[in-house]
């Protein structure tokens, strides 16, 4: 799809993009202070810190529910030992100061000496409600015997690449494919890129130079949707009744969280009874990690989906590009029937018509 020269002219776009923000988190990161941003450093003082840690961004206009959806993180962070640093100043447009970011992060974790750096970093969307503040991230990391090289976790909804949670492992090869994606949009301006830099991030995730280290879970694990519970005609969801239809990306209790993607209109409606339902802490909700599917999926999954990822990326590729020549087709037809109604309707002015205009304009 790219090839690796290019992925050289798009770092050097890269670094010119995001220099300065680096350069000035950079300084101030080597010994993560708290100041950074908005780092949220929550761990219990008994609990050593985890070598996991969480990034998201909240800026702008003030938003309580999106404030009180990142609280939500404080229980899980104190239980784990998790740090959490939130963007709270846009850098970029649109959601570009996302991959930004976290290539900043990246950056300043390589920096440091190995024996200090985190091993993984976990983006979080600000959409995203926590449910169970019982559940490790470390359980779904992949086992380093036979997963070692596995340095990306991503999940796909129906329209592809979801990136509202996704895992990176702290490595070169992250930087790198952050790196692509940031540049993607300058470099390749004529690349449709519908969800920007999820979009972005979607091309790469298929490309040659980085899907052998990434591999694509069930979207129920960290990224689930609320699906359909309660009668409520599908648009919202009620966390405290049963689910009416369900879908394997739809949150079941004792889940971790809850993404409540799309639907911009409608979302503080959505997340609100999920986020009231969080803050109450209900023992359903809340189970231990034992009480859940959670160990015996994540166990049949490494052992018997995992190396299936190949074949489950090639048909990816290949779906997508018949979706495009469809699509493609679909456009060649509408324009063509466009053109035969012109067609038409030039046909019924007569063979005089346009004699009888020209004539019009000579004579004005």
């Amino acid at each position: 799809m790219f090839g690796k020269p290019n992925l050289k002219i798009l770092s050097l776009v890269t670094t010119t993009i995001c220099a300065f923000t680096i350069f000035s988190d950079f300084i101030g990161m080597l010994h993560r202070p708290n100041s950074l941003s908005d780092a949220i450093i929550t761990r219990g003082s008994k609990v050593p810190r985890s070598s996991i840690a969480k990034l998201s961004m909240l800026y702008g206009e003030p938003n309580p529910l999106y404030e009180r959806a990142l609280a939500a993180h404080t229980p899980h962070n104190r239980n784990f030992g998790y740090s959490m640093y939130v963007l709270r100043e846009k850098t970029l447009p649109g959601y570009w100061s996302k991959p930004a970011y976290i290539l900043d992060q990246l950056l300043a974790e390589l920096a440091l000496p190995e024996e200090q750096r985190l091993k993984w970093l976990v983006w979080v969307d600000g959409d995203i409600v926590l449910m169970n503040p019982k559940i490790p991230l470390e359980i779904f990391l992949p086992p380093e015997d036979k997963w070692g090289h596995i340095h990306a976790l991503v999940t796909n909804d129906h329209r592809g690449l979801n990136n509202g949670v996704f895992f990176l492992r702290v490595h070169e090869w992250s930087v790198w494919l952050m790196t692509a994606t940031l540049g993607l949009e300058i470099y390749q301006p004529d690349v449709e890129l519908e969800f920007g830099d999820q979009s972005a991030m979607g091309i790469w995730v298929k490309d040659e130079r980085f899907r052998d280290n990434i591999m694509h879970v069930p979207q129920r694990w960290f990224n689930a949707y609320a699906g359909n519970r309660g009668e409520t005609n599908g648009l919202f969801a009620d966390p405290l009744s049963p689910q009416t239809k369900v879908h394997a990306n739809s949150i079941k209790e004792g889940d971790l969280l809850v993404h409540h993607a799309g639907h911009k209109s409608l979302r503080a409606q959505r997340m609100t009874p999920w986020m009231d339902v969080a803050e109450q802490h209900l023992p359903q909700w809340e189970l231990d990690l034992d009480e859940t599917e959670y160990e015996q999926e994540i166990k049949e999954f490494w052992q018997n989906e995992a190396p299936k990822e190949k074949k489950r990326v090639d048909n990816m590729i290949k779906k997508e590009q018949n979706d495009k020549m469809k699509k493609q087709m679909k456009e060649a037809e509408a324009a063509k029937k466009i053109e035969d109604a012109k067609n038409v309707a030039q046909d019924k002015k007569g063979p005089g018509h346009e004699k009888q205009k020209d004539l019009e304009r000579r004579g004005s």
